[in-house]
C-alpha cells in the first residue's frame, strides 16, 4: 500500500522540554522512526504502525515515558505480529497483539519509574494505529487522539479518557464546557499506571482518499475540530497541512507540546467511498472466542480485512 505521510513535534511556546513523541514503523525489523527525519516507508505484509505519545512527570521523566512506551509497542508488535507468516494469521491475532503491546508498554514505563526515584509517577498517553489490509486498528490510552478525514468531513475516532469526558458522558458538562474546564487535561488512563489499564480498541475500514491524523492534546486542545477540518479539506500535502495546524496551535497559545502525524491513504487498491459515506467504527473484543457475530460484521461491511 502506498502511504504519503508527515510528522511534526514542537515544544510549544511555554514548555521548556518536549515530552511528546511520535513513531512510525513498517514492522519489518528496520529501526522505527521516533521523532526522527522522515524517510520512505514501504508498507509490506505486516502493515504500518503509527503512534503518538504525550509524556508526563518531573524533570525529563515525561520525555522518557513517551519514548519508552513507543519503543516497547513497536518492539512487541514486530516480535509478535510482524514476524508471523501473513497467510497464516487473522485480524483477531493483530487485535490481541496490539492490546498486549500497549499493556507491555505500560509495564515498561512502570518498571522504569520503579527503578529510578527521579522518575516516580511518570506516565504517558498513547494512541497507536496499525494500517493493515485496508483497515486501521487503533489502540487508545489517555487523551491523544486519532481522527479520520473523509470526503470533506472530520471524524474523531477515539474518545478521550479524561475526567471531563466522563462528565460529558454523564450529562454533567457539555462538549464546549469541557473544552475550557480547568481540569480538562486530567486523564483517567495512562501508560505507567499501577492500576489495571483499559485499552480501547477500534477498527475502521479505510477508503481511498482518507487521511488519518494522530495528535497530542497540544494540537486538539488549542485548535478546534472545525478548524482542523478546514485545514485538512484543503488540497495540500500532509507536510503543509501539519505545518498549518501547528502554526494555528501556536497562534492560539501553544501552551503544551504539539505533536501530530498525518497519513494520506491514496493507494488505488483501496475502494473509493460511496457518496456521503460516513464511518463504520467497531470496537472489537480481542479476547472473545465467538466468531459468529464478528463474521456477520465482516460480511456486513463487505469483507473487511479478515
Amino acid at each position: 500500500m502506498l502511504i504519503d505521510y508527515a510528522a511534526i513535534t514542537h515544544p510549544g511556546k511555554i514548555r521548556k522540554n518536549n515530552e511528546d513523541a511520535y513513531l512510525l514503523s513498517a514492522l519489518d525489523g528496520e529501526e522505527p522512526i521516533i521523532n526522527g527525519q522522515a524517510r520512505p516507508l514501504k508498507v509490506g505484509e505486516p502493515g504500518l504502525l503509527v503512534a503518538v505519545a504525550d509524556g508526563m512527570g518531573g524533570a525529563a521523566a515525561g520525555e522518557v515515558a513517551s519514548h519508552e512506551g513507543l519503543a516497547a509497542v513497536s518492539l512487541f508488535l514486530f516480535g509478535h505480529w510482524g514476524r508471523l507468516a501473513p497467510d497464516k494469521v487473522m485480524e483477531t491475532e493483530l487485535l490481541k497483539a496490539l492490546k498486549t503491546a500497549v499493556e507491555q508498554a505500560s509495564d515498561a514505563v512502570l518498571r522504569y519509574s520503579d527503578d529510578d526515584r527521579t522518575a516516580r509517577g511518570m506516565g504517558s498517553t498513547l494512541t497507536a494505529a496499525v494500517i493493515w489490509k485496508g483497515a486501521v486498528y487503533v489502540a487508545q490510552v489517555g487523551d491523544s487522539r486519532a481522527y479520520l478525514f473523509r470526503q470533506g468531513r472530520l471524524h474523531q475516532i477515539t474518545e478521550d479518557q479524561t475526567l471531563v469526558n466522563d462528565l460529558v458522558a454523564q450529562g454533567a458538562l457539555t462538549r464546549e464546557q469541557a473544552r475550557i474546564h480547568p481540569q480538562r487535561n486530567m486523564i483517567t488512563q495512562a501508560l505507567g499506571s499501577p492500576q489495571p489499564l483499559r485499552v480501547v480498541l477500534t477498527r475502521l475500514v479505510l477508503r481511498r482518499g482518507d487521511r488519518l491524523l494522530c495528535c497530542s492534546d497540544g494540537l486538539h486542545g488549542e485548535v478546534h475540530d472545525d478548524r482542523i477540518e478546514e485545514v485538512m479539506g484543503q488540497v495540500l500535502s500532509p507536510r503543509r497541512s501539519l505545518e498549518m495546524l501547528v502554526d494555528e496551535a501556536l497562534v492560539q497559545g501553544g501552551r503544551d507540546n504539539i505533536t501530530a502525524v498525518i497519513l494520506a491513504l491514496n493507494d488505488p487498491s483501496l475502494p473509493l467511498p460511496a457518496p456521503d459515506e460516513g464511518l463504520d467504527l467497531y470496537h472489537p473484543d480481542p479476547t472473545s472466542r465467538g466468531r459468529g457475530l464478528w463474521d456477520r460484521f465482516l460480511r456486513l461491511i463487505g469483507g473487511g480485512a479478515s
